[in-house]
Parts: structure tokens; sequence; C-alpha cells
């Protein structure tokens, strides 16, 4: 027994709520159960409830004992004066609030089969048993729930964005390469990257911008790629140009021990993503102001559409060469920054400047983007739930890391569904036997 599944049987109604009485024998008619609380202070607020002859606007908190009021000290607590009801699934005492006032409590009818289901739905863990029941979920309340896991995960990745801002001296445009940054090492090296951006500040880079050799001098000599003797005539170059810059302007560069080449594709190595941040720093000089200008998706891609200096054609380090070909970001990788940074970013900017249009628009991007293609996608496209867009798949994959894997089922309209399913089974052989 747990206040998770207390919540989930008060929130959903799944008791016989038509003759309810508490505990001293009043009768109780719910005209509201009140909304669901997520943050401090009680379970369910704004609840308008009839005790009796009167009638009660106020909240509601659940607990498995009665005797639990006391013991999370909520009688000192004055944010739980306004509780109206008390709602326990055992009965072992009369609560009072700050005021000494005598709470009315109601005990939940939890059956034998209510529990079996709770048990059986917890026991699933990541396995998704709830996929039995994918094909009677109602279109509109699935689609309904996919709205609502994007705007989630999005909120919560801009919440990161907004973290930097305050860190960045309320600097959209630090943020805004930051965020880049780090995307542009996304998965292994998003710290190093991170690291990278914050070693060094970007009054510096805007002053060297206009040159791709200069950048590449400050961003590979900062990253600890020019620390040792180099072999070829554009590395040394850059070695002593970053000398001289770092000289300048008092750097400290990172170790290049912190960067990580193994089990990666060739143009993914870090080395290849630097080269590729230097130059969209020079084709685009502001980013944020390239980014808000985009009102379509097409406009977004066409600023990762750069050529790398020709150093590149035959590198993918700075010290061994390789076959010729042109390192240009390929358009899964430029799809992938744009979900991890971009849309984040206008999300986070939309609701810092309260204009809701860079949030509709960043949504309206994901919407047009196609769907990734992980394990997490494979798995839910083998039990019959496809993604066709970036914004089904972010859905997905925030139900699956957010619900799934913490075993938060019965949060999960899926979830909630599958409960309500076995719980009728398991009632009707109840009737049977």
């Amino acid at each position: 027994m747990t206040e998770l599944f207390l919540h989930h049987v008060w929130q959903y109604r799944v008791f016989d709520y038509t003759c309810m009485k508490t505990t001293d024998g009043q009768t109780i008619e719910v005209q509201s159960f009140g909304t669901y609380n997520t943050n401090e202070g009680p379970d369910f607020l704004h609840a308008k409830i009839r005790i009796g002859d009167t009638l009660w606007v106020g909240d509601v908190e659940i607990h498995v004992y009665a005797s639990d009021w006391n013991k999370h000290k909520h009688f000192q607590q004055k944010e739980y004066n306004s509780v109206i009801l008390h709602v326990v699934a055992y009965y072992d005492k009369d609560v009072c609030s700050q005021k000494q006032s005598v709470i009315p409590t109601f005990v939940l009818p939890i059956t034998p089969q209510m529990l079996r289901s709770y048990e059986l739905i917890s026991a699933c863990g990541i396995a998704k048993a709830c996929s039995a029941i994918f094909p009677t979920i109602n279109t509109l309340q699935s689609q309904m729930w996919f709205d609502r896991l994007v705007i989630e995960r999005f909120e919560t990745k801009a919440d990161k964005v907004l973290c930097d801002y305050e860190q960045c001296n309320a600097s959209w445009e630090i943020t805004c390469y930051k965020t880049i940054a780090r995307a542009l090492g996304n998965p292994l090296n998003s710290q190093p990257f991170e690291m990278l951006a914050d070693s060094l500040d970007l009054k510096i880079i805007s002053k060297h911008a206009h040159s791709i050799f200069e950048l590449e001098a400050l961003l590979f000599g900062q990253a600890g790629f020019l620390n040792s003797k180099q072999n070829c005539e554009y590395t040394s170059q850059l070695q002593n140009e970053y000398d001289f810059l770092r000289k300048k302007y008092t750097l400290t560069s990172l170790s290049e021990h912190i960067w990580k080449f193994s089990k990666m594709r060739p143009f993914g190595f870090p080395t290849i993503r630097i080269a590729q941040l230097c130059q969209l720093i020079h084709s685009s000089r502001s980013l944020t102001s390239h980014i808000l200008e985009c009102d379509s998706l097409e406009r977004l891609v066409r600023l990762f559409s750069f050529d790398l200096h020709n150093f590149w054609d035959t590198h993918y380090t700075l010290r061994d060469t390789s076959p010729p070909i042109q390192k240009h970001i390929g358009i899964h990788t430029v799809y992938t920054i744009i979900i991890n940074a971009i849309i984040p970013f206008l999300f986070a900017y939309g609701s810092r400047m309260c204009m809701q249009e860079y949030k509709e628009r960043a949504l309206f991007f994901l919407e047009h983007i196609p769907s990734e293609h992980n394990t997490i996608i494979q798995e839910w496209d083998g039990l019959g739930i496809q993604s066709r867009s970036a914004y089904r798949s972010q859905a997905l994959i925030q139900l699956h890391n957010e619900y799934c894997k913490q075993k938060r089922c019965l949060q999960c309209v899926f979830g909630h569904v599958y409960f309500t399913h076995i719980l009728k089974k398991s009632e009707t052989m109840c009737k049977i036997l």
C-alpha cells in the first residue's frame, strides 16, 4: 500500500463514491475531487465537498494511516489548515489542524482486487505489460497524453537553458552558444563541450569570428589539442596562433584527455565537431538572431549548410591523415542539434520573454522533423506504437525514461487504462467464483 496508489484511486474515482461517509457518520458528497498537486502542500487542491449540511471548498490530504498526519507534522504546518477532508486507507485516530480543528476523515474502500491489480501493474516495470491494451486506447486520448509528454519534456529541457541563462549574466547569445556546443558533443562529449564553452569568453570569440583560422586556433587550443608538438604545417600554424592568443588573453586550456574518441564513428569525433562549431560561429556570427529569425525548418537547416576548412577534407583529427572526403554535417546530426538545442532554446526564450509564438514554432519544427531511430523507439514500434515524427519520438522517449523506467505507471494514461482493465477482469472472476 502506498500513497501514490491512494492518490490514483482518489484522482480517477476507482471506488464507489455514491455512498460516502466520514468516520463519525456524516454523509459526503463530492462535487469536485480537486486538482492533483505535485508540489509541496496538500495532495489535492481546490476540492468542493459537502459534508453533512455544509458545502466546503478547500484541499484534500491523503495518507495510508490516519496517524501519518501527525508523523508528517501537518498539525504544525499552516498550509494544511485549508484541508477539508482527510482520506486514508486505515483509520487509527482523529487528527487536528494547526488551529486545533478536528478534520473529517474518510476511509477509502480498498478491495483485495484493487490491491492485486496494483501489485500486477507495479511488477511490470519497464516490461510494458500494459501493451496488451494499446489497441483499445482511444486515439484522441493517446494523442492528448503524447502532447502532455512533449510539453513536459521540453519544459524540463528549457529549465536547463534558463539555468544557463541566469549563470551567463542574462545573455541569450552566450546561452545559445553554450546550448549548441553541448548538443554538438551529444552524448559522450557533452560535458567536455560545455567545459570548452565555459573556458572561453564569447567576447573573445566574437573578436576573431571573421577568421576561421583564428577561431580554430582558439577553440582547438582551449580544448587542449594544441599542447603537444604538431606534425603538419597547418596545425603548427594553429599552435603558434594559439600561443599568441593564450598570452594575449591569459587563457588556460583544458586537458586533451577529457575528450572521448573510442567507439565513435569518425564523423562524430570531437575534433570534427569543434571544427563544425567554429564554422557555425564564423558563418552565422550572431547565432541567437539567426535562430530567432528562422520561421521555417528549411531556413533553420540551412544554418548548418557550410563547408569546413580544406584541412578537414583529409583529416578526422589534428594528427592523422585520412582518405579525402568533405566533412559536412549530416542531416540527421542537424536534426539532433535542432531537437536537443534549438527547440529547448526557443522554448526557454519564449517562456522567459512571454512570447508564445516561439514555443509554438518550436513544436511546429518538432512535428516536421522525421522520427528518431533508437532502441527505445524500436521497442515502441514492436509494441504497435509507431513514430513518424520527432514530436512523437520525443514523447515516447519521455514516456519510457520518466514513467516506464521509474515505474510511475499509475501516473501514465496507458498505465491507468491497464489498471482499470485488470481490475475489471479481477472483479469479473470474483463474481464467477
